[in-house]
């Protein structure tokens, strides 16, 4: 198995790589800022974290884009498109890019002390278990913090 968000030991590598980040770096590929990327991350992990609802049966495309993405490659690609709800571009100022750091901290350690399994339907992937939820929101993080060499 992969890496996992629920690893203490990763929320820690991911927490190393983060205070690494600085507001004014350029990314290797796309167009976001670290402000905007930090706002992207907190947002998607925000609406894992919080979501309740009733799952729809995924599609086939979705159970063969989910296995593809999460047990075939080893990251996400690059320049891959976001779900609209989770577009940031242009939409947060570079001032506010401490105040996204803390959260992005803040939500990693909310994934390590959970009450509960996630529930919520990712936005490609369609419904994800627990285990599932644990590598897409690590290959997500790690696949935005490599955008910036991190």
């Amino acid at each position: 198995m992969g890496k996992s968000i629920f690893d203490p030991d990763v929320v820690d590598e991911l927490s190393q790589r983060v205070s690494l980040l600085k507001g004014n770096e350029l990314p290797k590929w796309g167009k976001m800022s670290p402000t905007e990327m930090l706002r992207h991350c907190n947002l998607a992990n925000q609406k894992t974290l919080t979501w309740r609802g009733e799952l729809r049966k995924p599609t086939l495309k979705q159970l063969l884009v989910k296995w593809t993405a999460l047990y075939l490659f080893p990251g996400f690609p690059k320049n891959a498109k976001t779900s609209p709800r989770f577009e940031t571009k242009g939409l947060v100022a570079s001032e506010e890019f401490e105040t996204e750091k803390a959260l992005f901290l803040n939500l990693l350690s909310q994934f390590a002390n959970l009450d509960e399994p996630l529930s919520a339907p990712h936005p490609f992937f369609g419904p994800l278990s627990n285990r599932e939820w644990g590598i897409a929101v690590w290959k997500h993080m790690d696949h935005h913090l490599r955008q910036f060499g991190h």
